[in-house]
């Protein structure tokens, strides 16, 4: 059985048309005051067909939010696998995790910007149109692959006299790959690029609507690639990961300008790679698995039972989801629906030798992920931030292996 691999690509507006607030920074309070760059959501239908004439579909979509609320992931699902019968594991809403765009879920504190619902509903309606599109215009192609690097993140966590703050850390970890996909067709066309990269799209925090770096690089590449092809971001583990813009030893925002200027130097930087020998991919059955780790929280104990010396009372672990999307020999997806810190994906890296890419930010948001190391230590990705989460505590210490274990165990 040799099997073949098709692609269908869309690309929608999903800026909304109407002032609303944006989602990411507590300090910017309420509705949009005009748009920067527009936000989009490009999807990429994969059908790989076998000589036996089986068939399997597996569905990626990349948008510019900040993420996807876990209510509006469960909807599409549900709608997904009634009308095109695609299964969970082989369907990944991503966001490119921009700052500067609208909140899509009612969970969270208000301080991260509110849902607006009207849009929300819009939102999905847009999302169906642009698959629908997708799917009419599926064509065989052959995949290739490039790397290159980029240099503009850098780690965010710093220790200053005993204790975790968000200051630059040129000495901490950080992931500078830039991951290259391309699909082109039977007639030598590109139909579309993944791009996979990993820094936090903070780079501004004007009220201004803004697909910031990732969506300023990918429309430089559309317009330089052949009519009509898409190029979607992937956002790597960059939780405790941003841009450089650093005077006087602390980070500051920029505008508009560097928004651009970022963009820039990543459609550069994909661009090169584009232009250098890249390795074909072998087409294979698409395989998609899905798994559920529960995280368990710290325990906790009032004033009074600490008084009374009482055995502490266990909190209800969340459950992390993790899927895995196998789409070529030698190349697959592993997606999370969290902020997870940048040594998860060092890790899945270097486990996998570069097959795997670490997608987080898709199929739902429960907040950040720490490692053990960063639950010792504290700071704002493994304790401040749960407030803004509304989670009931910091994580335990065994998360990082537990992780690791699920990891190793979904994909060997």
């Amino acid at each position: 059985m040799t099997p073949t691999l098709a692609l269908g690509t869309a690309k929608v507006d999903i800026t909304p048309t109407w002032p609303v607030p944006l989602a990411g920074f507590e300090g910017r309070v309420g509705k949009y005051r005009g748009v920067s760059l527009p936000l989009h959501a490009r999807m990429l239908f994969f059908v790989q067909r076998s000589d036996a004439g089986k068939t399997q579909s597996a569905l990626l979509v990349s948008a510019d939010l900040i993420w996807w609320g876990p209510e509006l992931v469960e909807s599409l699902r549900r709608r997904l696998a009634k009308r095109w019968g695609i299964e969970a594991p082989f369907f990944i809403l991503h966001a490119t995790h921009t700052h500067s765009g609208p909140q899509t879920t009612h969970r969270f504190s208000p301080a991260l910007g509110e849902a607006d619902p009207e849009y929300l509903t819009w939102l999905e309606e847009r999302l169906l149109q642009g698959i629908a599109l997708a799917t009419a215009n599926v064509e065989p192609v052959v995949a290739e692959r490039g790397k290159g690097a980029c240099h503009f993140s850098i780690h965010r966590r710093k220790p200053v006299a005993g204790k975790i703050e968000m200051a630059p850390h040129p000495d901490g970890p950080v992931d500078p790959e830039v991951h290259v996909v391309r699909f082109r067709t039977k007639a030598n066309q590109t139909k579309a690029l993944l791009v996979h990269f990993t820094c936090h799209p903070t780079t501004t925090d004007e009220p201004l609507v803004s697909s910031e770096y990732p969506g300023a690089a990918m429309a430089l590449l559309e317009s330089s690639l052949d009519s009509g092809a898409v190029a979607a971001f992937l956002q790597g583990c960059c939780g405790d990961v941003r841009p450089a813009l650093v005077k006087e030893g602390r980070f500051y925002r920029g505008g508009e300008r560097d928004v651009r200027q970022l963009g820039k130097l990543l459609a550069e930087e994909v661009t090169w790679v584009l232009n250098q020998p890249m390795e074909t991919l072998a087409p294979c059955c698409l395989i998609g698995r899905m798994t559920h780790v529960p995280l368990p929280f710290q325990s906790l104990l009032d004033r009074n039972e600490l008084a009374r010396d009482e055995p502490r009372h266990h909190l209800p672990p969340i459950p992390l989801e993790m899927s895995w999307l196998k789409l070529c020999e030698g190349f697959s997806l592993l997606t999370m629906n969290a902020e997870m810190v940048v040594e998860y994906g060092l890790f899945i890296k270097q486990r996998f030798a570069g097959s795997v890419l670490p997608v987080p930010y898709s199929n739902g948001m429960i907040g950040y992920v720490p490692t053990q190391r960063q639950v010792a230590e504290g700071g704002y990705e493994a304790r401040e931030s749960i407030v803004y989460f509304c989670l009931p505590a910091p994580f335990e210490a065994t998360v990082e292996t537990a992780i690791h274990e699920a990891i190793n165990r979904l994909i060997d």
